[in-house]
């Protein structure tokens, strides 16, 4: 008997196996162990109806077990520690009785998985393989660090810090960005902006407000928005002549511009900021700030535009914008392009590159044990799998802006009640209810979550589906909120990409090992009731502090939330700079490129022409994206001259030079000859001429 048909041939072969490698009296009891832990917890596990003895299970009841056995398909095995698992439970059996027979029904499977007729997945990883095994995590070539820009030495913050702010500014700054973002604000003419958008304003405001303090030195309690923007009223020039209106706003001009002139030379020579768009984000924050001053003494917004402070301001403004209009033209950036740009394997395109230099090695980077198959710590592997997830969102599905992704929240609370569409074993990861939610003041959600359902939009998932629920972005209200379905890729060791999801969210739980060993009973059915051990702990690796409540007075229930990204060790979210380095740093190591969030977005801009989407194609790309097509039409202008050449290039080869290789006469010699002299550009019309 070769091939076993059902369970009860898998136990005749097992017990020969047993009695050829072993002497008679080892092989009688492991074989007594064997039949208690199969007739007794296994078969009753399984839904055997039989009724089995006490401690000594009697000729006939052996036989009826021997007939259900004969019923059991071999499927039926991978499923065998979870039903071993029901019948501890139905028959009430000790830990000591469930380690014994556990045991047992373990040394059994692994047999069955060495055996040439098994041809299912491996129930219990026996022997260290190769992939358990991740890649050597020091740097696979001897890349070079590089800076980026002209600048030497390290950036010193000069930012006015909170504990720096005296009590009346704090209260200005306060009052500024309540202006900014409330909904409705008394007097104000111009439109509320967003959170960030703001956060952005009073940044710049604090770092003006940090020079006026170290650099000029102003004393901290003279710090004030008064400083940055002198006023006048409308009382104050009420009854006076053009000629004496204009003497009085002389000085104000002057001392504003004064400033503004030094602050500008210092960030030149100081701090060797080359960038116009530097300049500009400056002077936009200023002239938000300059409207909130003098929001009232205007009634309409082409007021702010007589007022001859503001006039100062838009002039600089002005020549700021028309700066940054020249460098887009010229494609200038102080950032070396080169460094941050990835090199194209040779036929390929870029983002299929970085899929395969940066994504790939990052995944088999999430493996449990290093090259030399000793284990990895725990923290270590969270952070492996922390990265790839990053690297995921960007590589794997078109990259969206990266504070989308730092803002990501998970639900750290469950509802007590299963719903209805979750399967019984099912794992469940769900969104907060609406009214548990953070929103805007008119009611609409403003808040980005991951989640796992059974049920999406109307479409059934038999083992459920993540998804991103995007209601807070740059351009919602231009594409209105996004639920994203996050594809299950699936790879080639067997994992797919929900399994790094889930172990990064809950850690990862591997059979096997000699110490701290204790029962699987989570949610995988083919490891429950098998021994062994957390290998990490995934999110919590961190020590996350950044979970929050939501609950309503009127309520008894609460929402729990964290990030989905969090800083190891600090356990905090993660800002700009700390998820850019969570991109960037692994990107350099690999590749030698310092490859940014916002850099995947122009390559993937740049993959849809070089494959040649369509008009349509393209258009669902931007998207995708959270943009307009002409936005990714911009975006593919920066990517390099090379890559804008290959496609004629590829073309000309393809179309004409190939051609005329495989069909060359002796007249045609001179016109290959002659075709290879061409420029680029005679090229490129020659193809636009030729029939399709």
């Amino acid at each position: 008997m070769d091939q076993p048909k059902h369970f009860f041939d898998v136990y005749c072969l097992y017990e020969k196996h047993i009695e050829a490698t072993h002497d008679s009296k080892r092989a009688k009891n492991i074989l007594s162990e064997t039949r208690c832990a199969i007739m007794r917890p296994l078969l009753l596990g399984w839904g055997y109806q039989g009724k089995i003895g006490g401690s000594k299970i009697m000729p006939a009841e052996v036989q009826a077990a021997k007939e259900f056995m004969k019923t059991q398909k071999l499927e039926k095995l991978l499923d065998a520690r979870k039903a071993q698992q029901r019948g501890f439970e139905l028959l009430k059996r000790s830990q000591k009785s469930q380690g014994v027979y556990g045991a047992r029904l373990n040394q059994l499977l692994i047999w069955c998985e060495q055996q040439a007729w098994w041809t299912f997945k491996r129930l219990h990883p026996a022997v260290i393989t190769p992939d358990q095994c991740c890649p050597t995590l020091g740097k696979t070539k001897a890349f070079e660090k590089r800076s980026l820009t002209n600048r030497r030495g390290r950036y010193s913050s000069y930012t006015l810090q909170p504990q720096e702010t005296n009590s009346n500014l704090e209260a200005e700054l306060k009052q500024f960005y309540q202006f900014l973002t409330e909904p409705e604000w008394p007097g104000r003419v111009t439109e509320k902006i967003s959170h960030s958008c703001a956060d952005g304003y009073l940044s710049e405001i604090r770092l003006i407000l940090g020079w006026f303090y170290r650099y000029q030195p102003v004393p901290q309690e003279q710090l004030s928005l008064g400083l940055l923007i002198p006023k006048l009223t409308n009382k104050e020039l009420a009854n006076r002549s053009d000629k004496e209106k204009k003497g009085l706003w002389k000085p104000h001009q002057l001392k504003l511009e004064t400033w503004l002139c030094k602050h500008l030379k210092f960030l030149r020579e100081v701090r060797g900021s080359q960038s116009p768009r530097t300049k500009l984000s400056r002077l936009t924050a200023l002239s938000a700030l300059g409207k909130f001053v003098y929001h009232t003494e205007v009634e309409e917004v082409s007021d702010y535009a007589d007022i001859p402070v503001l006039k100062e301001i838009g002039k600089y403004t002005y020549k700021a914008r028309e700066e940054v209009a020249s460098w887009q033209r010229q494609k200038r950036y102080v950032a070396n392009q080169t460094e941050k740009w990835p090199d194209a394997v040779e036929g390929k395109t870029v983002l299929t590159t970085v899929r395969e230099q940066i994504l790939e090695p990052l995944r088999q980077e999430c493996r449990c044990r290093y090259g030399n198959g000793k284990p990895r710590g725990d923290s270590a592997l969270a952070t492996s799998f922390q990265r790839y997830l990053a690297w995921s969102l960007l590589a794997d599905m078109p990259a969206r802006r990266q504070e989308e992704y730092r803002s990501l929240k998970i639900s750290l609370s469950c509802p007590i009640e299963r719903p209805k569409e979750v399967p019984l074993n099912g794992l469940y990861h769900p969104l907060p209810p609406e009214r548990k939610r953070e929103r805007l003041y008119d009611g609409t959600l403003d808040d980005n979550y991951l989640y796992k359902t059974y049920v999406h939009k109307g479409k059934s998932y038999k083992n459920g589906v993540w998804i991103l629920d995007i209601q807070d972005y740059k351009t919602l209200e231009i594409h209105s909120p996004q639920s994203i379905v996050v594809p299950n890729r699936q790879f080639a060791d067997g994992t797919c990409l929900y399994d790094y999801i889930e172990r990064y969210l809950y850690g990862w739980w591997t059979p096997g090992g000699r110490k701290n060993q204790f029962f699987y009973d989570w949610w995988q059915p083919e490891l429950l009731g098998c021994r062994g051990r957390w290998i990490t702990l995934g999110r919590a690796e961190f020590n996350p502090r950044d979970v929050c409540c939501l609950q309503d007075k009127t309520e008894s229930d609460f929402w729990s939330w964290g990030y989905l990204f969090v800083q190891p060790k600090v356990g905090l979210p993660l800002n700009g700079s700390k998820f850019g380095a969570l991109v960037e740093v692994p990107a350099h190591r690999l590749s030698g490129k310092y490859i940014s969030p916002h850099t995947m977005r122009s390559i993937w801009a740049t993959w849809a022409f070089q494959v040649g989407l369509s008009d349509q194609q393209k258009e669902s790309l931007a998207y995708a994206m959270g943009h307009t097509l002409r936005t990714l039409k911009k975006m593919y202008e920066r990517c390099t001259p090379n890559e804008k050449r290959r496609p004629i290039e590829e073309a000309i080869d393809e179309l004409l030079f190939e051609t005329l290789q495989s069909n060359l006469t002796a007249d045609s010699v001179e016109l290959a000859r002659r075709l290879q002299k061409l420029t680029s550009t005679q090229r490129q019309r020659l193809v636009e001429m030729l029939p399709l």
